[in-house]
């Protein structure tokens, strides 16, 4: 115990391995937390999206981790619930280690963050707010940009709806934000969407990201 509580004291975390991480010879510290893939990108992808807003509330959390296979689900082929509320919760993710036990608090983790302080904070409040939409197991079918394009003026992300015409219903991003200069003000989603399309058309991967995707898949 002595030998376990003078590591973590180190910054090296001595327990089971959390969702997201493995344990693996490094040098010169011997066995430390390194990323699990593809889990560690899922559980990114999973608390980032909550932090921004692309994620309403848990419940669509949860919906998300379904979608993907390699998320560990339950007997009824489903992610539990508690186990969206221990991700969000886990301060480990964000380098920090921290053991109530032995009185050990916020020491700072010598392995790889999965997301950073500040997106760990800002799930804790948002956490102790109240869901700012019911769950929705559609998410991105219908605004493929919710939750990652942002206001130009407040840089909040921007809100989606459908609008209620004479013969049908128009789809729209907006921003809802009272504070902002551009409050109320809606873009159709096919000008939004088609815009970014034509920036997604004119990128060119650079010959170290291709390198990287080779390393990826031959991984």
């Amino acid at each position: 115990v002595q030998k376990m509580k003078a590591r973590l004291q180190n910054g090296f975390y001595v327990f089971p391995a959390p969702m997201g991480y493995k344990y693996a010879k490094v040098a010169p510290h011997g066995k430390m937390l390194v990323r699990d893939e593809p889990l560690a990108s899922i559980i990114q992808e999973a608390l980032e999206g909550y932090a921004s807003g692309r994620f309403q509330n848990q419940a669509e959390i949860r919906n998300f981790l379904n979608t993907k296979p390699e998320f560990p689900k339950g007997k009824n082929g489903e992610v539990r619930r508690f186990e969206v509320t221990r991700l969000l919760s886990r301060e480990i993710y964000s380098g920090i280690i921290s053991y109530a036990p032995w009185g050990l608090e916020r020491i700072k983790g010598h392995h790889e963050q999965i997301i950073s302080v500040e997106t760990y904070w800002r799930n804790q409040e948002r956490r102790k707010s109240a869901a700012l939409a019911p769950a929705r197991k559609n998410i991105g079918q219908d605004f493929a940009l919710r939750g990652f394009a942002t206001c130009g003026d407040c840089g909040v992300p921007l809100r989606s709806s459908w609008a209620k015409g004479k013969y049908k219903r128009y789809p729209y991003y907006l921003c809802q934000t009272k504070s902002c200069e551009s409050y109320g003000k809606s873009i159709p989603r096919d000008k939004l969407e088609g815009a970014f399309g034509e920036v997604v058309k004119s990128l060119q991967p650079s010959p170290s990201l291709f390198a990287l995707a080779k390393a990826m898949f031959r991984n």
